[in-house]
């Protein structure tokens, strides 16, 4: 679970920062006067926070799917308490059915 959280920790702080940066990028460019390149300040910070935003999307999907195998015990065979089947009669007759 420590080392999970070491994970978590370094993984928080990159895709913060990456946030950050993007969205300082993306309010700075409406701001930026004189300079209207196609919008491309706007879309690089909005790519750059996108990414980031991703980037620890996957990185909890890693963690998680780590701790879940982690506690899970493998090779155990289940097998349930009680038996208990439901029977059905088949007195009944089949008829056979002409189409």
């Amino acid at each position: 679970m420590e080392s999970n959280q070491k994970i978590m920790d370094a993984l928080k702080w990159v895709s913060g920062t990456g946030c950050t940066i993007g969205i300082i990028l993306f309010l700075i460019s409406f701001s930026v006067s004189g300079y209207n390149g196609g919008y491309v300040l706007s879309t690089i910070g909005i790519t750059i926070a996108l990414s980031a935003a991703s980037i620890f999307l996957v990185g909890i999907l890693f963690v998680l799917a780590e701790e879940m195998t982690a506690n899970t015990k493998k090779g155990e065979r289940i097998i349930p308490e009680t038996t208990k089947l439901i029977k059905f009669n088949s007195k009944t007759k089949r008829r056979k059915v002409s189409i």
